[in-house]
């Protein structure tokens, strides 16, 4: 059977068409939701029921100014987190371009030229034009691309997240040990001013005849463990000191001054709760990042 021209072409359109709604399905279906994983509804150890702290800023619930002080230079000199920011700069910039290619692209020129020739008066020449185009996103690529932009853009979001987290830890944790440390070494210095007076007083006891040699030579071996352990304790602060230095970029002897007055361990608020396990795990960045990640590649498919 021989088909006219004008059936041909009718036939030929409508199986274009069919292709485009396939592959239009097919980039939906590709960049459907994750599926679920079965994940405990409650913890193995009841909570007492108050309502879930956002851990946003954490460090400033322990109210120590120094602390989030000291967090926020670590966050301004770390390079990591610097590199972090300037990967989620370049992945919203290019989320920004995709999301551009959805809509029609207008240009507009424009010129002016003045010119004279022999002994005819000088002329003026102006020139405007205008320029639009627009390429209708049939297959739904560019709708993908957009996706898969904004799932990068929001993986790199969770990255940075990621990266300040650690960072913010790292100081905190050694910001608190730096505090339990100058609080032994305190407690020490402290026991051994009394052990040295104890000792004093054996000693004179011991020669009026008051008591034993055995209680002055326990003394003495109080004494002398307690003066052992303060050089320990000291080299310990020195090092946590240094730690700090380096997580804030900063010169070893820059935090002395700050650092050197000791004070109380700060303790966090007593309001922090937890949420069930898995609001618990989505909060976690390498998940969020996972994720994202997932999501990108689905939509690049």
């Amino acid at each position: 059977m021989t088909l006219r021209p004008t059936a041909l072409l009718l036939r030929c359109s409508a199986l274009a068409a069919a292709l485009a709604l396939a592959g239009c399905a097919s980039l939906t279906e590709r960049s459907g939701p994750l599926p679920e994983v079965a994940v405990p509804a409650q913890w193995s150890q009841a909570a007492p029921s108050t309502p879930a702290s956002s851990l946003a800023g954490w460090w400033q619930r322990f109210n120590d100014a120094l602390l989030s002080q000291l967090v926020t230079q670590s966050l301004q000199a770390n390079t990591t987190v610097r590199s972090a920011q300037a990967a989620l700069t370049q992945a919203r910039a290019l989320r920004d371009v995709s999301s551009a290619n959805l809509g029609p692209n207008v240009g507009a020129s424009a010129s002016a030229q003045r010119s004279k020739s022999g002994d005819n008066p000088a002329g003026n020449n102006f020139r405007a034009g205008f320029d639009a185009s627009w390429e209708p996103d049939i297959f739904g690529g560019k709708r993908a691309g957009l996706s898969a932009s904004e799932a990068t853009a929001q993986a790199s979001q969770a990255t940075l997240a990621d990266t300040q987290v650690s960072v913010a830890a790292e100081v905190a944790v050694a910001y608190l040990q730096l505090r339990g440390q100058q609080a032994r070494l305190a407690i020490a210095r402290s026991n051994l001013a009394s052990q040295q007076e104890t000792l004093q007083i054996t000693d004179w006891r011991v020669q009026a005849g008051l008591t034993t040699s055995l209680e002055l030579s326990q003394a003495r071996t109080n004494t002398e463990q307690t003066l052992a352990q303060i050089p320990v304790l000291e080299t310990s602060v020195a090092q946590t000191r240094h730690a700090l230095a380096v997580l804030t970029g900063q010169p070893p002897s820059a935090l002395n001054a700050v650092l050197d007055p000791v004070v109380a361990v700060p303790m966090p608020a007593d309001d922090l709760a937890l949420s069930i396990p898995a609001a618990t795990l989505r909060q976690r960045p390498d998940v969020r990042v996972a994720e994202q990640q997932i999501a990108a590649a689905l939509a690049r498919v």
